[in-house]
């Protein structure tokens, strides 16, 4: 509740708001969200972020042979933006939860077993990158690099992998700016 109110208060005297799209490659999937970027200040933002996580582990896994799956899911984050030359410096603190269906298998070829586990995923991300103008326009591209933790807080079924993971992400927003008179 409190997080709630504190969310609003933040969100109710905005200037601007960046809304966009990401897509992240990490090296066991690719995560594709939907974002929203409330400035509460003009170096300072608060990010929602919902999507899809896209789950390829090949052999990454130390718990099963193979795992692949997908989730959905949403996050919360603080940004603080540094301009420089034409563009800007984010640095960011970001916490994502995931609800995740993996499929495992083992013992491929041979006596192979498989089944599906849900997980109930939280992923705490430190993230800094740079964006840019799209020209002169309200347009704005940018790559980050994230270091973070997948931590799988509810297992129903068979153990899954967790651990550190780092990815790329590739970011689209479209910047809109209210004018108070």
């Amino acid at each position: 509740m409190s997080l709630s109110i504190f969310i609003l208060a933040i969100c109710a005297g905005q200037k601007s708001s960046s809304y966009g799209a990401s897509v992240q490659f990490y090296p066991a999937g690719i995560i594709a969200t939907l974002d929203i970027d409330k400035f509460y200040s003009p170096k300072s933002s608060l990010l929602l972020r919902a999507g899809c996580n896209l789950i390829e582990r090949h052999d990454f896994s130390d718990v099963n042979d193979h795992e692949s799956g997908f989730g959905l899911g949403a996050s919360i984050g603080y940004r603080k933006h540094f301009l420089l030359k034409k563009g800007e410096i984010i640095v960011a603190l970001n916490t994502d939860v995931w609800n995740e269906w993996i499929d495992w298998e083992n013992d491929i070829g041979f006596d192979e077993i498989s089944g599906q586990t849900y997980t109930l995923v939280l992923q705490p991300w430190l993230q800094t990158g740079y964006f840019t103008k799209v020209n002169k326009s309200s347009l704005q591209y940018g790559i980050t690099a994230g270091f973070g933790r997948e931590i799988n807080v509810i297992t129903d079924g068979r153990e899954v992998a967790q651990g550190w993971i780092g990815s790329i992400l590739l970011h689209f927003q479209y910047k809109v700016s209210i004018k108070k008179n």
